[in-house]
């Protein structure tokens, strides 16, 4: 009898145990911190952002926005990206957008007040990224951007209107900077049916810092090819546009291969004139309109399946940041 109570007792502690360190231990996906005191806030957004416990001194910064129907939360846990600022050591900005704004939740990447310079919710993010650089001590001259599909075609916004704040930038199934001026003309953009030269979208980004003279951010591109909401056409016009803002050829690429045996990836490189690469097109087949996911623990797998989310052994993320050069 004394036996069987010594046991039970020992099963409880051990239970016990369990369930402590299990309420202990940190869910990363979910450890969202509210952003307070940022600015005047002209676009009506919010933030939140995710801060490794340890991480280094003066430490890198990427901003994730969502698309539409989604929030902070939910592109935190598709893209896995607070995993891999664990593993890599930099911080993670994520603006939400609001109701009011858009019942859909998509970031209005396509109403001119809102992609102007300092103004609207391009205004609102950049004020975002420099408050949380600053609250932190985060390195100001490593600062990246990305986005999915409203959340990318505002990314190509935040490129094209702060250029100096920004290193460079992955957009996933999103539009150029420029592409539309209202929802009719969004649609179409979006349908593929805005197509112009490299001079012009070049034109329309440069219009907006007219007395800029140093280089643009670079730029990685992730388009499913069987995507039915933004036309893969997309990427080829964003291409145009960066191929005009850094000066080189469309039709000389510098390599065209097949990423890590995935047939399914294609990837092009392009230099600029300094032989710094300036656009990475990754041409997904298999992948609609979502990000490229590859669930599992190995260093260049993550994320998670969703709606917009699929699994084709690919992990966009990981891509995007070593992209950014914080996977090293």
């Amino acid at each position: 009898m004394i036996d069987r109570c010594i046991h039970l007792l020992v099963l409880i502690l051990v239970l016990a145990a369990a369930l402590l360190t299990a309420s202990c231990q940190s869910d990363p996906d979910a450890d969202l911190v509210a952003l307070q005191d940022w600015g005047d806030n002209a676009g009506n957004l919010v933030g939140y952002y995710y801060a490794p416990r340890e991480r280094p001194t003066a430490a890198p910064l990427v901003v994730v926005l969502h698309g539409c129907s989604q929030d902070a939360a939910e592109i935190a846990r598709l893209g896995g990206w607070n995993r891999l600022a664990d593993r890599h050591g930099f911080v993670v900005l994520y603006p939400q957008q609001r109701l009011s704004n858009s019942l859909m939740r998509c970031f209005n990447w396509f109403t001119p007040e809102d992609v102007a310079k300092d103004s609207g919710e391009a205004q609102s993010i950049q004020q975002m990224v420099t408050t949380l650089t600053d609250r932190l001590s985060l390195d100001e001259t490593s600062v990246y951007v990305t986005g999915m599909s409203a959340g990318g075609g505002m990314t190509s916004a935040l490129l094209a209107l702060y250029p100096e704040t920004f290193q460079a930038g992955a957009i996933m199934s999103g539009m150029p900077y420029a592409a539309a001026a209202d929802l009719t003309s969004a649609l179409r953009a979006m349908e593929g049916k805005v197509q112009l030269s490299a001079e012009e979208w070049g034109s329309r980004v440069r219009r907006q810092n007219p007395g800029y003279t140093d280089s643009y951010p670079a730029l990685a591109v992730f388009q499913g090819m069987q995507d039915d909401i933004v036309d893969p056409s997309n990427a080829d016009e964003l291409a145009k546009q960066w191929s005009s803002l850094h000066d080189f050829d469309l039709q000389t690429p510098i390599a065209v291969d097949i990423l890590d045996d995935n047939a399914n990836i294609k990837r092009t490189v392009f230099h600029d004139r300094f032989g710094d690469t300036a656009l990475l097109r990754y041409d997904i087949d298999g992948l609609g309109h979502a990000i490229a996911v590859d669930p599992g623990s190995s260093p260049k797998q993550g994320g998670t399946t969703g709606k917009f989310a699929k699994d084709v052994d690919f992990y966009s993320s990981y891509w995007a940041a070593q992209f950014f050069g914080l996977t090293n």
